[in-house]
């Protein structure tokens, strides 16, 4: 890599232009690049940075295409998804090493086969290596009832592959994958039995949710931003019915009744027991008169997964009230006046 130095004319005529050193070179990259977690978009400055270093030499064009991979796969369009599938069968198969992506190809519907096949064919390809993932796909735009070119069945084919996966985000919903309405079915990302972390929109918190929740033997964090039921069930007594696993929840902005009424405030468990943890936090979005929550929740989380900072959020911790002993009787007789 060759360095211009700014001299005065007479001094450049007698000078040779400097190589710096490759290890150097190389620092420059790695000191570049962002926080582990983080997923950066195509115009970021340190995606278009690593860019330029796959155009210098052989091993800045390596080290640049390793954190390419880790950092800036943001699919964002159907023309960005095509882009990609069509380098990788030759000119670019270590793009089957992704181990990060943002994936968001569908345009107001998922009623496209064409875009659902490439996203399965996607997901085939960098199953082995994709440990995190950030979706912000219209799952519920088309019902199982109404899916009438089976676009549901071919996401599904996709998603079930993905079993090396430890982080995932849905943005618009809960992973609604199933092929039968209120057909009963297991949350599917059950199926990805080494999930440490798990981030989803809207579910419905009833037992069948928390059961599926116990499943995961390795779920360490659940974020469940405008979770509906909350009012019916005791979450905890749910959770801990089947299992008895530590777990981070965070509750991002429930409805008002929820927290006044809420059954996860008075649930009847074992508190004595070291390994029934579970911290429940209410996290609050600000929202202004004419904003959406749908869409202002929505982009805050989004944005927090891409940032790397959701799994660090920190709110009001919900208390379980103290479990109260018997009171002894008395031996004598005690007066209501008495101090």
């Amino acid at each position: 890599m060759t360095v211009q130095v700014s001299l005065p004319l007479h001094a450049m005529e007698s000078l040779k232009p400097m190589h710096l050193p490759l290890e150097l070179v190389l620092n420059v990259i790695t000191c570049s690049l962002p926080k582990p977690n983080v997923l950066l978009r195509p115009a970021h400055p340190i995606t278009q940075l690593l860019l330029q270093f796959t155009l210098v030499c052989h091993e800045t064009r390596r080290v640049a295409n390793r954190a390419l991979r880790e950092h800036c796969v943001y699919l964002s369009s159907q023309a960005r998804l095509c882009s990609l599938l069509l380098a990788i069968p030759t000119a670019r198969p270590d793009l089957r090493q992704i181990t990060a992506l943002f994936l968001a190809p569908f345009r107001g519907s998922i009623d496209d086969q064409p875009t659902a096949t490439w996203v399965r064919e996607l997901l085939q390809y960098t199953c082995s290596t994709l440990k995190r993932l950030i979706i912000d796909i219209p799952l519920r735009s088309v019902y199982p009832e109404r899916d009438h070119l089976g676009v549901r069945n071919i996401l599904r084919e996709g998603f079930q592959r993905l079993e090396h996966l430890e982080e995932f985000v849905s943005v618009q919903d809960e992973l609604f994958l199933d092929l039968y309405w209120h057909g009963g079915e297991h949350a599917f990302w059950t199926r990805w039995s080494k999930l440490r972390r798990l981030a989803v929109y809207n579910p419905a918190s009833h037992p069948s949710f928390w059961r599926d929740v116990a499943k995961m033997e390795t779920l360490e964090t659940l974020v469940m931003t405008r979770a509906d039921g909350l009012r019916d069930y005791d979450i905890k007594a749910q959770y801990f019915r089947h299992c008895n696993k530590p777990l981070k929840v965070l509750l991002i902005n429930i409805d008002s009744q929820q927290m006044r009424y809420g059954n996860f405030r008075r649930g009847h468990w074992d508190g004595t027991d070291p390994k029934k943890v579970m911290t429940i936090m209410t996290y609050s979005i600000p929202l202004f008169m004419d904003d959406d929550p749908i869409e202002v929740c929505q982009d805050y989380v989004r944005i927090g997964a891409e940032h790397g900072t959701l799994w660090d959020w920190e709110g009001e911790i919900i208390q379980h009230p103290p479990r109260f002993e018997q009171p002894s009787r008395p031996t004598e007789p005690v007066s209501f006046f008495d101090q």
